[in-house]
């Protein structure tokens, strides 16, 4: 993900710069997170978030962090998977639908 302050300080209006992230594909992904940085006023934050909501978007909140809220879980997750079927401890196979039953993940 693309840190959002550095574009929010050249767009020199930073007051007025938040992050809408959305899922692929959008059509069919419900949530959008909305990203604020240290320069984001309140209601430009509430406008966005608005914004998303009435796109018919759940959004959920975080400030400018490397991996926003999903993909900082998810990519540890997909990392240990990796590792798993390296050291042969699941096949590839078993390994997606542990995930996909156990842990609800749809891919």
């Amino acid at each position: 993900s693309l840190r959002i302050e550095p574009m929010a300080v050249a767009s020199a209006r930073p007051d007025k710069f938040v992050g809408l992230h959305y899922f692929n594909p959008p059509q069919l992904m419900q949530l959008v997170e909305v990203v604020k940085t240290p320069h984001t006023s309140e209601a430009a934050f509430a406008a966005a978030r608005a914004f998303a909501q009435r796109c018919g978007k759940t959004t959920v909140d975080c400030i400018d962090t490397p991996g926003f809220v999903v993909n900082r879980l998810l990519v540890p997750y997909i990392a240990s998977a990796i590792a798993m079927a390296e050291r042969g401890d699941a096949s590839i196979p078993d390994i997606d639908v542990a995930m996909r039953l156990g842990a609800g993940n749809p891919m």
